[in-house]
């Protein structure tokens, strides 16, 4: 997804050094072209990610400790398309919030990760609490 970009920005920067005759109105469109084409996409990318660890942090939020559940991802386009496992290994129970950590797993073709994360209720219901991979702490770094 990263070269997406580029190869847009050149062909946009080529069609305009073409009708312009000026190569340095060319670069510029390109390098304008790929910079707001890459940053909505890892816009669209962090969005996705969000919603997957909301969806992954209700799953879990529902569960008994111990008890292991399946929760999958489908996105109308055939890409971060993502399932896996999750389980509460713990109860968190503190005066600032009821949290839980969770074990997770991604499987993606012929591989499966796991992970271990936190997450916490806060008024709207469960939400991720881990530093990583929660995409909202990440903001623009991403």
């Amino acid at each position: 997804m990263s070269s997406f970009g580029s190869g847009v920005g050149a062909a946009a920067g080529v069609a305009s050094s073409a009708a312009t005759a000026n190569p340095a109105v060319g670069y510029a469109v390109a390098v304008g072209t790929q910079a707001a084409i890459d940053a909505s996409v890892k816009y669209v990318l962090r969005t996705w990610k969000n919603d997957q660890q909301n969806l992954m942090a209700r799953v879990a939020g529902e569960l008994p400790p111990g008890r292991v559940k399946a929760w999958e991802v489908r996105r109308s386009i055939p890409y971060g398309n993502e399932r896996g496992s999750i389980q509460v290994v713990r109860e968190i129970d503190n005066p600032l919030a009821s949290c839980r950590e969770v074990l997770f797993t991604v499987e993606s073709d012929e591989t499966e990760s796991a992970y271990l994360a936190s997450i916490c209720r806060q008024e709207g219901g469960w939400r991720w609490a881990s530093a990583e991979p929660a995409v909202l702490r990440w903001g623009a770094l991403q």
